[in-house]
């Protein structure tokens, strides 16, 4: 028998999970029943799971087959009611009485953008993450030779060597049935049409395996504000030096990972094996300490889902993106992935966004990208952008904004979109700067203390010691001028003072930050900062 969902786990006041034994409701009850789902819709931003037949307390009783289609047809009058839908992801049985676990999804408006979910992708070189991405955006195989990955690469030499070096984003779309549109063979979808079809939309970020791009991967990691993270393992390649550098930098920002061995077709049996061993041996080692779990089937993947955001687990999929094997599990696993919970603490704060490119458009002038981390605007706003030399900021219009290349009037916290700014050069503009709200009192930093930890270095940290700090977009050389305690080496923890070299940053108390010199050094978070007065 499969194994029960949630049985012995009590049902949480809060979150997206709701257990009932069975529902027999007239119209009053049902009219409860669906305020009910509003909230573990809202919980589950827009997705909720349904644990029927199953207890409060997490007692797995059962009911009877009769009773359950009973409840099914029941809950699916409830979902109607606040325009959702439903569909039956299991259904196990024990000596004739039944558990099932039903999806609901809300219904989304077209005029209303999906929710989206962030993904970063990285592995070793040659790993198969771009061609990966590019067999699941167009549903076709690949041939073998990278025909798929011509989807996601962004430039000529990237196209020639097979390399990935920059960072390239590829946005898949899911319907509420769970079906990916960009796999439409006749037709695929424009961008405004995916958006108006999606009920949430997978961001994949596609990051630089090779060693001398860590910086731009390390980048996309801090600057990006992924999700989640997948790390692809080529089955024939095993565990290589730069996969354990990208395991660390994802467990050390406590991003939740799932794991893609690919190149299954081409490994023999004992090497495929090997891989798995090792992969095993990786989380066990100390400060990882992860389960993994080698998805084989439809169960796996329901479980995978349900155990993503604790962290604790790691979902394994092995695929292969030239005969498909197993493909269906990760596309599965996609549809089911939980996105996080509305940021509405955040997007009720003033505005605030990191940008982190920088485009000039003929006919538009210039146009950024940027993370948004707190609040909303909409076009025609005014906004500060800086800090400039000095730390001064300059105030601005938004002439327009887009969403995934679609014209949107408003963008909230956890987007990234495109701005168009007015009477702003682009060479005036850098990465790292931000872009705030006109009603906030800008301020920057050249010095900033932080809780730090060493992930590793060769030798000692002292006084004096120039690492490049990641933090959201901004990537500077910063130097110690102060630490507490003599000296660091790797596995300690200690507070630190640093000072930017070049120029004031915008930095925040709170702020997650890596700092590195060549292979990653250790990850901190920022406990103070000394603003400085830019008329002096």
């Amino acid at each position: 028998m499969a194994q029960v969902p949630y049985a012995g786990i009590p049902e949480q006041d809060h979150g997206n999970v709701e257990y009932k034994l069975k529902i027999k409701a007239d119209d009053k009850r049902a009219d409860q029943l669906a305020s009910q789902m509003k909230f573990r819709l809202f919980e589950g931003n827009g997705e909720a799971i349904y644990v029927l037949g199953i207890t409060d307390d997490g007692i797995p009783e059962g009911i009877s087959p009769d009773e359950m289609n009973a409840t099914i047809e029941q809950l699916n009058k409830i979902a109607e009611k606040i325009n959702a839908k439903t569909t039956i992801l299991r259904k196990i049985e024990n000596e004739g009485r039944e558990i099932a676990e039903i999806l609901v999804r809300k219904i989304k408006d077209p005029e209303k953008l999906p929710v989206d979910i962030p993904i970063v992708s990285l592995g070793n070189v040659d790993a198969g993450k771009s061609t990966l991405i590019g067999v699941l955006k167009t549903g076709k195989l690949d041939d073998g030779r990278g025909s798929a990955r011509t989807a996601v690469f962004r430039h000529k030499h990237e196209l020639e060597t097979g390399r990935t070096s920059s960072i390239s984003s590829t946005t898949i779309g899911i319907d509420i049935d769970g079906n990916i549109i960009n796999q439409d063979p006749i037709a695929p979808p424009s961008d405004l049409v995916l958006l108006e079809k999606s009920i949430k939309t997978i961001s994949f970020h596609d990051l630089a395996g090779h060693e001398k791009y860590l910086k731009t991967t390390i980048y996309g990691l801090s600057g990006l504000s992924p999700k989640y993270a997948m790390l692809v393992v080529a089955a024939n390649q095993g565990i290589l030096r730069m996969t354990k550098e990208h395991m660390g930098l994802i467990i050390a920002l406590k991003l939740p990972m799932f794991v893609v061995i690919t190149k299954i077709d081409l490994t023999p049996q004992n090497v495929l094996n090997k891989t798995k061993n090792d992969l095993k041996k990786l989380f066990k080692i100390p400060g990882v300490n992860k389960v993994p779990l080698i998805v084989k089937n439809n169960n796996d993947v329901i479980l995978a889902a349900q155990h993503m955001e604790h962290g604790n687990v790691i979902p394994v999929f092995m695929v292969s993106t030239t005969n498909g094997q197993n493909l269906n599990f990760l596309q599965q696993f996609l549809n089911l992935l939980p996105a996080k919970k509305p940021m509405t603490q955040e997007q009720s704060k003033d505005f605030g966004a990191y940008i982190t490119e920088i485009f000039s458009v003929p006919g538009v002038g210039t146009v950024v990208s940027a993370s948004i981390y707190s609040g909303s605007v909409s076009t025609n706003e005014k906004i500060y952008v800086g800090p400039f030399e000095g730390g001064t900021f300059k105030l601005v219009r938004i002439k327009s904004i887009h969403y995934k290349r679609v014209n949107a009037e408003r963008v909230f916290a956890g987007q990234s979109a495109t701005f168009a700014l007015h009477t702003i050069k682009k060479d005036e503009v850098r990465k790292g700067m931000v872009l705030l709200s006109a009603r906030q009192t800008p301020g920057a930093s050249f010095r900033f203390d932080g809780e730090v930890y060493v992930l590793y270095h060769s030798t000692t940290i002292k006084i004096g010691y120039s690492p490049v700090i990641h933090t959201q977009s901004i990537q500077q050389s910063a130097k110690i001028i102060a630490i507490s305690q003599p000296v660091l080496r790797t596995g300690d923890k200690a507070t630190v003072s640093f000072q930017f070299l070049y120029r004031p940053e915008h930095v925040s108390v709170g702020q997650r930050f890596i700092f590195r010199e060549g292979r990653t050094k250790g990850i901190g978070t920022i406990t103070k900062i000394y603003p400085i007065d830019p008329t002096e």
